[in-house]
């Protein structure tokens, strides 16, 4: 398995960035490619937040102080969000109602990761040693890797559920985005 090296709280910014770069830039994209678009943007999101549940979450349940109270609320904002994906992705992307759920989802993302930034991050950086967060960063990448491509909401979010469901789900959302001709991500 290849890694980038980077700590985890760097791997989070960049993808942070990533997500807002897609999300900010969805509707510029010609209505005829906004399908293609908005699988990517599922996607990202979702193996962003699927790695958060097995590696940040657990990690500041365990060393960092108020660590439990700091998960459970950025937790809470990506069920909300998982919710919302969820049923966006049987809305044709061209109609009305589907993009005034982006707009919703976009608020609630962009939210999040402020949040996960001014909160989850620094309690984590000030728990762990900088070799910790290197190797939290190379598990991170690994989930990634791993993750299911489609929103689960009804799916546990921690261990020990998410971490025996979750293969599962990404076997079958792979078989699923095979036959629907969604590339691979």
């Amino acid at each position: 398995m290849t890694t980038t090296g980077a700590d985890l709280s760097t791997l989070l910014h960049q993808d942070h960035a990533t997500a807002k770069t897609l999300l900010q830039g969805f509707e510029a994209v010609p209505v005829s490619e906004r399908q293609r678009a908005f699988d990517d943007i599922v996607g990202e999101l979702v193996r962003h937040e699927v790695a958060e549940e097995e590696v940040l979450y657990p990690t500041l349940r365990d060393k960092a102080a108020n660590g439990n109270a700091i998960a459970d609320a950025r937790i809470a904002e990506q069920a909300k969000a998982e919710q919302l994906l969820s049923d966006m992705e049987h809305d044709p992307v061209n109609e009305t109602a589907f993009m005034a759920k982006f707009h919703q989802l976009r608020t609630a993302v962009l939210a999040h990761a402020e949040a996960e930034e001014s909160t989850a991050l620094p309690a984590l950086v000030a728990s762990v040693t900088p070799d910790q967060l290197r190797q939290l960063g190379e598990r991170y990448e690994a989930a990634k890797k791993l993750a299911p491509t489609h929103p689960h909401p009804n799916a546990p979010d921690a261990p020990p559920g998410n971490l025996m469901l979750g293969p599962v789900a990404a076997l079958f959302d792979r078989a699923r985005d095979a036959v629907r001709g969604v590339r691979s991500r």
